[in-house]
């Protein structure tokens, strides 16, 4: 019995010690990078995701998955929630032309590789229809999107880890490129950047690198509570609507319903406006990163069918390639072309090493808000790929 008793009090600890790791390593990692220009390329979202698949997959530690997804669950509508109320759709619509048309061809060649490549690998993989639509949204808005289509078309958890895995890897190696070859490159295709059309991106936050415990934003904890609790309310709102609409929690009337309710409250100013929000929905972006990736098996991931890997690369770089093409038709020049291009591949976690990389610091706001709209857009177009995909081969 007293056996039976310390197995137990063990258990509970390891849960306890896990639910710690969730929830506050991300903020070690926040605060590193902004020390550290080894982790700051990184970038905590790396780290975050790559520290849940080592912790997950070392036998002894005994990680439980059951924790880790219902976490994984929860955050992701939180987030989405809390990142899409400081979205301000006004302000888009008066950046410079160039970038909205940039992004807008963004956009479009998201949807057209994603759509093509979708036909040829659809019937190749499991879910394939499902991990087209993931991808749309991942290319046009970033992981929330990513993962927030992954729950709503309910694609299993090991699919959905593998396509993360995935994004992970080819993200990775293209970020690399962006620090040496690709802005080069780029400025050889395209136009001069025209700093006549800049818009004032002076004092601009960084919600990525904005550690949400530090003393700038203990004063506003009443402010960013009561955010986090319209949070909390429009996910609870949304489940409720699923629940009337479907007699269940059906994860795509929650994730749409989240997504939409957020974008209306943005016009509401006093929430848009609020100093922190953006912060802890990137916050929550870094918990579900650790969540997620302790659902990985790192053994199933290389076991998987190479086609997960050869799909997103097609994706990802085939959107990268037509909006380089595109935007040589229509003559974006070159430094609006990669920070429209780098928000809808990454969203706004890598507006800011991007910008630095190219030496032109004008664009993080252009850069951001592109980035923080696709966060709002790309839940919808991923969906919408996905079904007309399904409709197409299933």
């Amino acid at each position: 019995m007293s056996d039976l008793f310390t197995g137990g009090f063990i258990g509970v600890g390891l849960v306890v010690l896990q639910i710690a790791v969730i929830f506050f390593l991300p903020q070690v990692f926040v605060v590193l990078a902004k020390k550290n220009k080894v982790i700051k390329f990184l970038s905590p979202i790396v780290l975050c995701y790559l520290t849940g698949i080592v912790l997950s997959n070392i036998p002894f530690l005994g990680w439980n998955s059951v924790v880790s997804e219902n976490i994984y669950s929860i955050s992701v509508p939180i987030a989405i929630a809390l990142i899409l109320f400081s979205a301000d759709i006004v302000k888009w619509l008066h950046l410079a032309k160039d970038t909205i048309k940039s992004f807008l061809l963004v956009i479009i060649s998201a949807l057209v590789i994603s759509l093509t490549m979708g036909m040829l690998f659809a019937d190749k993989l499991p879910e394939g229809w499902k991990v087209a639509g993931m991808l749309t949204g991942c290319y046009t808005g970033g992981t929330p999107n990513l993962n927030a289509i992954g729950q709503s078309l309910e694609m299993t958890k090991d699919n959905i880890g593998i396509v993360n895995m995935s994004d992970m890897l080819c993200g990775g190696l293209y970020f690399i490129l962006l620090g040496s070859v690709v802005v080069k490159l780029y400025r050889k295709i395209l136009p001069k950047f025209d700093e006549s059309k800049v818009v004032s991106s002076e004092d601009v936050h960084i919600p990525a690198l904005e550690p949400i415990f530090e003393d700038g934003l203990k004063k506003g904890w009443l402010h960013i509570g009561f955010a986090f609790l319209i949070a909390v309310l429009v996910t609870g709102v949304s489940v409720g609507l699923a629940l009337l609409i479907t007699g269940e929690i059906n994860m795509l009337v929650l994730i749409l319903s989240v997504t939409t309710f957020s974008i209306a409250l943005s016009f509401w100013p006093k929430l848009r406006n609020t100093k922190g929000t953006a912060a802890m929905g990137q916050y929550a972006v870094y918990i579900f990163s650790i969540a997620i990736g302790a659902t990985v098996d790192i053994d199933l991931f290389f076991k998987s069918s190479p086609v997960f890997l050869a799909f997103t690369a097609s994706v990802m770089f085939g959107a990268i390639i037509l909006h380089l093409i595109l935007c040589k038709i229509f003559k974006i020049d070159a430094d609006t072309a990669i920070i429209t291009s780098t928000a809808g591949v990454y969203g706004p976690a890598f507006i800011a090493p991007v910008a630095e990389a190219m030496n032109n610091r004008h664009v993080i706001l252009s850069g951001l808000i592109t980035g923080i709209f696709g966060y709002a857009v790309g839940t919808y177009l991923g969906i919408s790929i996905a079904y007309i995909i399904k409709s197409l081969f299933y």
